[in-house]
């Protein structure tokens, strides 16, 4: 599944890659011809311009050019009856190639032509300078022709267009490679998020075939002797409401998560005095605690956070309760509120057996367990901790946890007073 969506994503990458490659390939060789084009009639219509006597003059009477004069251009010189006096550079074209310019051009205007699989611009112009030149000894130029090649240009063109052609090769191969790099970096999470889903279902279902399993098994015990009285099925029937009771407790922390995952499930703030309510809950856990000669330690200073009340009692009997389960006999278990500068803390400490050090990275990990088989003696879900945690980012809060086997548990949250 994820190969499919990580080449769809390498297709779709390398097709927008290859669409922008291609239009900005071709703006730019539109703009480059563009540009070089318009030089060269700006060059020839400079030459329209700026032709005097005089330059003509030294054309006629020596084939060496101006150190400064432009080698592409050539001239073609005509008389008033259309008769060719000479070209410049001399020798430079034929007779019927000069001709054929000299058809070709309209005077003023920039014509494209070809000659001798060349191309050429063509500009025709008359002599600014025809009434002066009668008193020069040369014969008189009454007509204009200039050509520009464009070979240069064209030239250059053709390189633009390899060099873009290679280019945009190994930008295709370079955007393959790295699309298939970021689409796999992309996926991770996804993949992460997927794999985390898998096995959180999988779980799900076996916590859940537990409870109904042993339902069924004692179901059915009780279907065995129909003649029985409900105390003589008493056992069965306890277990029952045990393992419904159980159940039950796994479906709502199965929906808190869901929900959670979803977004739909949101802290409902309000500022709160702490202190009642953790003397509240408190003195409701001594209550269990006397009954397996645990002693609570409880200090609480005055707070008042910004915070969902409902869902930090949720918290607070989490964390208590899992530390009832597993602190022994004549064992403590300390509860305690501390003001901070700008933040409370919130301390629950036992004397209990302890978290393994390879198991504190993954004790917040929906279903994880330790020691599975004591922890679902004990009721546990294996959720109630993930449920802790995200009740603590939600208030933009921290929770951390320290740990030593036969020495106790300690977990230390952090909350803001303000929000």
């Amino acid at each position: 599944m994820f190969n499919k969506t990580r080449t769809q994503l390498v297709l779709l990458n390398s097709v927008v890659f290859v669409l922008v490659l291609l239009v900005s390939g071709i703006v730019l060789y539109v703009h480059l011809g563009y540009r070089l084009y318009h030089q060269a009639d700006e060059a020839l219509l400079d030459i329209a311009r700026t032709m005097q006597t005089g330059s003509i003059d030294q054309m006629l009477r020596d084939d060496h050019p101006e150190p400064d004069a432009d080698r592409r251009v050539s001239y073609f010189f005509w008389d008033e009856q259309g008769q060719l006096i000479a070209q410049y550079p001399k020798q430079s074209f034929s007779l019927n190639d000069a001709l054929r310019f000299k058809n070709m051009s309209a005077e003023g205007s920039l014509l494209n032509m070809s000659a001798g699989g060349r191309d050429y611009k063509v500009l025709g112009f008359r002599n600014p300078m025809r009434e002066a030149v009668g008193a020069s000894p040369l014969p008189h130029v009454f007509d204009v022709v200039a050509i520009r090649s464009l070979e240069a240009e064209r030239r250059m063109l053709r390189t633009l267009r390899t060099d873009l052609a290679l280019g945009g090769a190994a930008g295709l191969i370079f955007s393959v490679l790295a699309g298939f790099y970021l689409a796999g970096r992309s996926l991770v999470p996804i993949r992460r998020s997927w794999t985390k889903q898998q096995q959180f279902v999988a779980d799900a279902s076996h916590e859940l075939r537990t409870p109904t399993s042993v339902i069924r098994t004692r179901a059915e015990l009780l279907f065995r002797h129909p003649q029985h009285t409900i105390e003589q099925e008493s056992q069965n029937i306890a277990v029952i409401a045990k393992e419904s009771k159980r159940m039950g407790k796994l479906i709502d922390d199965l929906l808190t998560l869901a929900r959670t995952d979803s977004n739909q499930l949101q802290i409902q703030a309000a500022a709160i005095p702490l202190h009642p309510i953790l003397e509240e809950i408190a003195e409701q856990f001594q209550l269990l605690a006397e009954t397996k000669s645990i002693r609570i330690h409880s200090q609480f200073q005055p707070s008042i956070i910004w915070g969902d009340e409902s869902r930090l009692r949720q918290l607070f009997v989490i964390l208590l309760d899992n530390a009832l389960k597993f602190t022994p006999p004549h064992g403590t278990i300390e509860f305690t509120c501390h003001n901070l500068p700008h933040s409370v803390k919130i301390v629950v400490k036992d004397s209990g057996c302890g978290i393994a050090e390879a198991d504190l990275p993954h004790i917040f990990e929906r279903f994880y367990r330790g020691d599975k088989v004591r922890s679902r003696d004990e009721g546990g879900t294996g959720l109630g901790l993930s449920i802790a945690e995200w009740i603590v980012h939600a208030h933009k809060g921290t929770i951390r946890v320290a740990s030593r086997v036969s020495v106790g548990t300690e977990f230390q949250m952090m909350f803001p007073r303000k929000p």
